[in-house]
């Protein structure tokens, strides 16, 4: 044998499934990394943006000048990060510094130029909020820039509230979220491995069911196989039980076929025996003359039934291996008659042939030769001398449609009609009967019309003789085709 062992069912099963695993654990792990940072992000933003509000809100005109009274709850507010540090400078106009750390919001500018990101979310639309995320003096911070104006009776005031915190706390949440999305990711890959290995476990049992039951059995035991199975495993089971099945038919053929092989040979040989011994023995010429003429048609009736067991076997063996093929059945019918043209005529026998020549039907040709062959030599046998034998083939319409027919009819003395049925039976010899031979040819014919769906008749010749009519289902035409 030269088939590759593939890997099991289960491994391959497995691995796929691990692998989809793995990379849906990692998408999502990245995923929720993603959401975690976003969502720690947008919270430590909103808190710095409510903070730059209470700032302006508590930003005022008097007597044309910008007064800033800090609120302490804002700051109290920011100082719950407690391992953030918070730097804010408040301006005016072109950056004239009103409180906090002075030149921070000039050096913050020029550092992030234009990279300011405008807040996702504005709680009033004439406010200009704007965020950018870089490094101040060796730290990471987030800054928030808040620009508005202040109006005074003909009169307006620019003032920008920037506001830095470092990161800490931020990063701290999003590790902290991350890591309760990796514990969760984790605790589902296992329960999923689980779960995958119980299902495939649970999958795979029906296989492991029938390849028990298989091999607990005897090599005689050829009964199907009868259990419940998944839907996707019951074709499976139907041809394993369909060999099954073939594999019987096989046994039980080769075991009728050796039955009958030693039957028919050692009958004859024991004639043979017998008959040769009597010659040996016997002192009268003429009777010695006779006994082995007799020995030499033991001989070849002999030799006949050997032969027709072996294309039996042959053909039994086709029937089971050949596939049918298109084929044309009056090609096929000349053949055989050309082959046995010869012997005919050695006989003092003429065959004819007409028919249609377009008839195709499915079939195996060696084995529609064999039949044709046996129930030519039949008619030729049992025809008289400067008869014919005339062979047809035809077009023939019936009540469910077109059939192609056979037909071959002698001129002999044909079979009484309680004898008919008996003809096509195997090893039937007509009674008193010098001419009969292995009573197989007939039989072996009935069978390949049964193979090929055919149906064989014997019907009365006029004003004598016999017509075999075989009905074959028909095909397409040479024309349709």
């Amino acid at each position: 044998m030269n088939s590759k062992t593939l890997p099991s069912i289960r491994r391959q099963l497995l691995t796929i499934t691990i692998a989809l695993m793995v990379i849906i654990t990692l998408i999502t792990y990245f995923m929720a990394n993603n959401y975690s940072k976003n969502a720690a992000k947008i919270s430590y933003d909103r808190l710095l943006a409510s903070a730059a509000l209470q700032i302006f809100e508590n930003t005022n005109i008097d007597y044309h000048e910008v007064l800033v009274d800090l609120p302490s709850a804002t700051f109290e507010t920011l100082s719950m990060a407690s391992n953030d540090r918070l730097v804010y400078q408040i301006t005016q106009n072109k950056g004239e510094h009103l409180t906090g750390y002075e030149g921070l919001y000039g050096h913050i500018l020029q550092k992030a130029g234009d990279q300011w990101q405008r807040a996702e979310y504005d709680p009033r639309d004439n406010l200009l909020i704007q965020f950018w995320e870089g490094d101040y003096k060796g730290e990471n911070f987030r800054f928030i820039l808040l620009s508005d104006k202040l109006y005074e009776v003909g009169e307006s005031f620019d003032v920008n509230i920037l506001i830095g915190q470092t990161t800490q706390a931020r990063d701290q949440l999003a590790y902290e979220m991350n890591l309760n999305v990796i514990q969760m990711v984790i605790l589902t890959f296992i329960i999923a491995i689980v779960l995958i290995l119980i299902g495939v476990n649970q999958i795979l049992r029906p296989i492991y069911s029938i390849n028990k039951k298989i091999r607990k059995r005897s090599p005689t035991d050829l009964r199907p196989i009868d259990m419940s199975v998944p839907k996707e495993m019951a074709d499976l089971i139907s041809t394993i039980n369909h060999f099954i099945s073939q594999l019987e038919v096989s046994l039980n053929h080769l075991k009728r076929f050796t039955g009958e092989v030693a039957h028919q040979i050692r009958t004859p040989l024991a004639g043979l025996k017998s008959q040769a011994q009597n010659a040996i023995e016997e002192s009268d010429e003429k009777t010695r003359t006779e006994q082995l003429n007799r020995v030499l048609y033991s001989t070849d009736l002999l030799d006949s039934t050997v032969t027709q067991l072996l294309n039996q076997a042959t053909l039994a063996h086709r029937f089971h291996s050949q596939p049918l093929i298109t084929l044309s059945l009056p090609e096929l019918v000349k053949s055989v008659c050309r082959d046995v043209a010869v012997s005919a005529i050695q006989r003092g026998v003429i065959i004819t042939y007409q028919g249609d020549e377009n008839l195709m039907i499915s079939g195996d040709s060696f084995a529609l030769s064999q039949m044709l062959r046996n129930i030519l030599e039949n008619a030729i046998k049992f025809s008289p001398q400067n008869k014919e034998v005339n062979v047809s083939t035809e077009l023939h319409s019936t009540e469910h449609g077109y059939i192609a027919r056979l037909c071959v009819a002698d001129q002999g003395v044909g079979v009484p009609d309680a004898q008919k049925q008996h003809v096509f039976e195997r090893f039937y010899k007509s009674k008193g009967d010098p001419r009969a031979g292995s009573g197989l040819g007939l039989s072996i014919a009935k069978e390949v019309a049964q193979h090929h769906n055919a149906a064989i008749k014997l019907l009365d010749n006029t004003p004598s003789g016999l017509i075999f009519e075989i009905n074959f289902p028909l095909m397409l035409t040479e024309d349709e085709h």
